[in-house]
């Protein structure tokens, strides 16, 4: 910060002497201290909350890798890839494009769900993030022998290359780079190659499936049984004290959406994803609603319906995602343009209806027994002793009132917790409110209530942790916007909720066997098996991070051969790492875990899992256990970042009235100053 008549400031304590300053000067320097400390504060919880937002993006594309392995065939029976022109779309949202380089040669691209790229060109493989430019010198993989990439699925992608120009000279690092002369994409017992790319013409093949080698076991007798699933919407609500500005609809309720209904999109069984992406496509599309109450010239209400359809390429939460931002940026130009003056937003809404659909759900074959759970109650009450802050109702209470209904559900075996989960889909439950107030006026007793329904996909603690912010939202809105109650002094909240009685059955001797734990059965492409894999990378968290022998590429070091007690980073270390062609053979199909995930499980999230092959290539009953665990992690994280998010805006809060205070400050001072000078003439 800049200095105040030589008073500057620092993230240590100052000790500071008003004997020795003017007592405008004194003043200044007390709150620009508070004010490094709380800029300290707001920094460190904005960090925790990017490690939680990293942590939750990493369990859940591992929970993406254990519906793979728990749901997954070990083999198809027909084909899945489709080949069109240059482009190729593959399994899980991962396609490859093909396209002349202008200069007689190939180059290509490999994309990913999120829009991560694996980029070849100039014999180089360059990782891309999302949205961003990267120097290929900084993050490049040097081609220079067969290299084969894993990717999250299974999916195993072998570039073949033919001769380096010139050879690979040790003593400056250079030469050694090759073409890739051709692709041998592989998954189980399905295949496709694309050969002459040195060339501009490419050849792309049909993509082909096999008979299996090793027809799939089951351990344990199993039947299918057809879940119907309930038109049950999908929305975000947040209240907003009198915003005027349209961009909350893109940068806070959009997102808002996202983070609430992404998660359970991807938890759905690949089965029910496939069957909801398709009766979307078969319906022409799906609707967005949204809404915007807004009080700048009376009581307006804007809303406006839209309709998407999935592209060809899309998976169901890649479809999602996009519909949500475009239909929040055409919403909020929507307002724009039919808002005439300023705007002062009270709540905004989006609500998505899915529609009714059904998929075929694997459940034991043995026999079982019905039983009955009663219904369970959670009450959670707090005196607020006059707090004029609505924000304690939307973010504060509802925060606290979710970890008192978790509380009150932990106990619940994974049968019963399945069976209250299918109770809440076709019976709503009722959260009944009660806001006692007085601000020296009137005695207010507001009493709300706000019904609730489960989407399928959602576990307990995402579907409590939605009811409590949505429905904290909601009645802030309704005292203070509906009631009339803008100036407000809360002196006790409680809220109350039944969740319903319900049956739950326990299969007896048809369950699996926990005992067993065999791996994955491998069904290799003739592709895969009559070619070498040579360097062997897996990708670690998208298609712009790869591992190596354990380590990211990015962070690789070799021994310098012209000086042993060197060692070489960067590009030309990975020079050094893949100059040497090696004979390799990749023999697993199933996700597995990268060590960067592994580091995360053990070390950061301490948890403990199975893995009976010591390298991270679970079998499906480890992965489905781990899965328990990881829904619960996630769940933990999601919590804790809206806690920090409260604690932020309270940080954040408090920053600004710091410097309020100092301008008022000063500002009285001055007044005073000008008063006194005034006067002397």
């Amino acid at each position: 910060m800049n200095s105040i008549n030589g008073v500057t400031t620092s993230n240590d304590v100052t000790t500071l002497n008003p004997a020795e300053m003017s007592q405008q000067d004194f003043i200044s320097a007390v709150y620009l201290e508070r004010g490094e400390m709380l800029d300290s504060e707001v920094r460190r919880i904005i960090g925790e909350i990017d490690k939680s937002n990293a942590m939750v993006n990493t369990v859940n594309t591992l929970l993406g890798k254990a519906n793979l392995a728990e749901y997954g065939a070990s083999s198809y029976s027909a084909t899945t890839w489709t080949a069109n022109g240059g482009d190729i779309v593959l399994d899980n949202g991962y396609g490859l494009k093909v396209q002349p380089d202008g200069n007689g040669g190939t180059s290509f691209v490999l994309i990913d769900a999120e829009g991560n790229q694996l980029l070849y060109q100039s014999q180089t493989l360059i990782p891309v993030p999302a949205g961003t430019t990267v120097d290929a010198l900084q993050v490049g993989i040097p081609v220079m022998s067969d290299m084969t990439m894993i990717l999250d699925d299974g999916t195993e992608i072998t570039f073949k290359t033919n001769a380096p120009d010139t050879a690979f000279n040790a003593a400056d690092f250079s030469g050694g780079l090759a073409d890739i002369t051709s692709i041998i994409i592989t998954r189980d017992n399905q295949g496709i190659t694309i050969s002459n790319l040195d060339s501009d013409a490419p050849v792309i093949s049909a993509p082909t499936v096999e008979t299996p080698t090793a027809p799939a076991t089951n351990n344990a007798a199993t039947q299918t049984e057809t879940v119907t699933v309930p038109a049950n919407y999908m929305e975000a609500f947040v209240a907003y004290n009198a915003s005027d500005k349209e961009s909350v609809v893109t940068s806070q309720v959009g997102p808002n959406w996202k983070e609430t209904w992404l998660p359970v999109l991807q938890s759905k069984s690949p089965a029910e994803q496939a069957a909801f992406l398709q009766e979307i496509k078969d319906a022409g599309g799906i609707n967005v609603d949204w809404d915007v109450w807004e009080r700048s010239n009376g009581d307006d209400h804007y809303t406006q319906t839209q309709t998407y359809s999935p592209h060809y390429d899309e998976n169901l939460s890649q479809f999602f995602e996009r519909m949500i931002d475009r239909s929040a940026e055409d919403f909020r130009e929507y307002i724009i343009d039919a808002e005439s003056g300023g705007i002062s937003i009270e709540s905004v809404q989006v609500r998505v209806t899915p529609p009714v659909y059904s998929f075929e759900q694997i459940i034991p074959a043995g026999d079982k027994t019905t039983h009955s759970h009663g219904s369970i109650s959670s009450t959670y009450s707090r005196d607020y002793h006059g707090d004029d802050d609505y924000g304690k109702l939307s973010h504060d209470f509802s925060a606290d009132m979710a970890q008192q209904m978790k509380s009150d559900l932990h106990g619940l075996t994974p049968e019963q917790e399945a069976a209250l989960k299918e109770k809440l889909q076709n019976e709503a439950v009722t959260i009944d409110w009660r806001v006692e107030e007085s601000d020296g006026l009137s005695n207010d007793n507001y009493d709300k209530s706000y019904n609730f329904l489960m989407v399928s996909g959602e576990s307990l603690h995402e579907y409590i942790d939605r009811i409590t912010f949505q429905s904290g939202h909601r009645v802030r809105d309704n005292i203070q916007w509906d009631d009339g109650e803008e100036d407000i002094n809360i002196d006790l909240v409680r809220a109350d909720i039944t969740f319903p009685a319900f049956d739950y059955d326990v299969y007896e001797g048809g369950a699996a066997d926990e005992s067993t734990n065999d791996p994955r059965p491998i069904n290799e492409h003739s592709y895969d098996t009559s070619n070498n894999d040579g360097h062997i990378l897996l990708e670690s968290g998208g298609l712009h991070s790869w591992e190596y022998g354990g380590v990211n590429t990015s962070h690789l070091t070799q021994v310098n051969p012209n000086d042993g007690d060197d060692r070489v980073d960067g590009y030309f270390a990975r020079k050094l790492a893949f100059n040497q062609g090696i004979a390799n053979e990749y023999a697993a199909t199933s996700p597995f875990l990268t060590q960067k995930e592994i580091d995360l499980l053990t070390q950061e999230l301490k948890m403990s899992f199975s893995d009976a092959s010591g390298t991270g290539h679970l079998t499906p009953e480890e992965w489905s256990a781990l899965k328990e665990n990881l829904v619960n992690v996630r769940d933990n994280l999601n919590g804790n970042s809206q806690l920090q998010t409260v604690q932020l805006q309270r940080a954040m809060l408090t920053y600004n009235q710091n410097f309020d205070a100092m301008s008022n400050a000063q500002q009285k001072i001055y007044s005073l100053l000008r008063d006194i000078i005034s006067n002397i003439k």
